[in-house]
């Protein structure tokens, strides 16, 4: 028998707001927040949630593409029409729909790549469209034969340097779903953001196959890692000075990695600081991960239909030929020492974590020896209770900006007025 946290991904949510299943509401809720950049409408989110039959996953992927197509179309329309922001914001929308649909799908299905395709797509029409309000540049960091795409967004349209953030992907987030968690807020209080697909994230093999975990071992990881801050600091529009790394999620431990291996950064923000991985997984996942590869592929077969998609896209994206392979690789790669971030660090969790994520969220605090690092606690009574603060990201970016400033000694106020 399968106990309840074998059949969960892990603890990430105590309050559901539509679907009785916690996958399927978390999901939602992940959606909900990207309104505030316009990434969904409320109407049409909440439509999709009333069709869906949250039992089927051919309901779940069904319903998400036939919006993403209604709203693609809008989209082509307005721009043909010569409607470019009207074009941008529906595109953007398409592109979510198309991400959720992506969110039911496994590897071997056609499906997988195609709506990858689709969704990115969309990001860069809505981007494009809207060039004019969303200063940016497609880029490539170039790693030993490697090209990793992303988009630098820019605080504005000039080459003045800028306080420049580094955005690492979570476990299930491509670099576009990093514009809604992160890039946007930035850009908003003038700072530069890098969103881009590296080694170990869950898009870097849709365009270099071969970016596996086993051909990106910790040294290798630690070094393309350095390869994108020496890009970053190449370009004259980055203030050398307030460069800042940070990421939710699975993102908060390539954060802590990054900051611990590159002393360049002025700043980390981890959400969650997720100090060693494999004590996670050994903790706060389900137990068969530690488990033999047939013991696992049973035990995957029992968890929820977007858990076993989560799962199989894993072993995809790090190339591993089963999920058990993830413990020892992460134990290798993604462990560090909290003392050796000396940058100041904001500590970022939430109450509904596992209780494994918030004992290394403290402690991340507690042991990195900068004295001015600080931590937050998302709470239920703030609405921020959800992992990574993902049904409070206003407050989220309020907290983290308003240290950032503070650490930076920058105010985009102050920054305009000295034009």
């Amino acid at each position: 028998m399968v106990d309840d946290q074998d059949t969960k991904v892990a603890a990430r949510l105590k309050n559901k707001i539509f679907f009785e299943r916690d996958d399927i509401d978390f999901t939602f809720q992940w959606l909900l927040s990207f309104m505030h950049c316009g990434g969904v409408a409320q109407g049409e989110l909440f439509k999709l949630a009333r069709q869906i039959d949250p039992n089927s996953i051919t309901s779940y992927k069904n319903q998400f593409e036939k919006e993403a197509i209604k709203v693609e179309a809008t989209a082509e329309d307005s721009l043909k029409r010569g409607h470019s922001f009207s074009a941008g914001e529906a595109f953007i929308r398409a592109h979510s729909y198309y991400r959720a649909a992506f969110y039911g799908t496994f590897p071997h299905e056609p499906d997988f790549s195609r709506f990858h395709q689709k969704s990115v797509e969309c990001f860069r029409k809505a981007l494009d469209a809207k060039s004019g309000q969303i200063p940016h540049e497609w880029v490539e960091v170039e790693y030993k034969g490697y090209k990793f795409p992303g988009c630098f967004l820019k605080a504005e349209h000039s080459d003045v340097p800028k306080p420049t953030i580094l955005f690492h992907n979570g476990g299930e987030t491509h670099k576009e779903d990093t514009y809604f968690l992160g890039g946007q807020a930035a850009i908003d209080r003038g700072y530069n953001a890098l969103i881009i697909d590296l080694p170990w994230d869950v898009c870097a093999r849709f365009y270099e196959p071969g970016a596996t975990a086993k051909n990106f071992p910790k040294e290798e990881l630690h070094n393309v890692y350095r390869a994108t801050t020496d890009f970053l600091l190449a370009r004259p529009d980055v203030d050398a000075a307030r460069l800042v790394v940070s990421g939710m999620s699975y993102g908060g431990a390539k954060t802590m990695v990054h900051a611990s291996c590159d002393d360049r950064f002025a700043a980390a923000v981890p959400n969650s600081p997720v100090y060693s991985m494999a004590s996670f997984i050994e903790r706060g996942m389900p137990s068969f991960l530690r488990g033999s590869a047939d013991e696992a592929a049973k035990q995957t077969e029992k968890m929820p239909y977007t858990g076993q998609a989560l799962f199989a896209g894993s072993v995809w994206s790090h190339g591993f030929d089963s999920i058990v392979e993830w413990y020892d690789a992460a134990k290798e790669a993604l462990d560090v020492d909290p003392r050796n971030v000396q940058c100041p660090l904001l500590s970022m969790y939430s109450e509904a974590e596992h209780p494994e994520m918030k004992r290394q969220a403290v402690e991340t605090y507690e042991k990195a020896p900068n004295k001015k690092n600080a931590i937050f606690l998302g709470t239920e009574e703030d609405g921020a209770d959800l992992h990574c603060q993902i049904n409070n990201l206003p407050l989220s970016y309020q907290v983290i900006f308003d240290w950032l400033d503070e650490v930076l000694d920058y105010n985009i106020q102050t920054s305009v007025e000295q034009k």
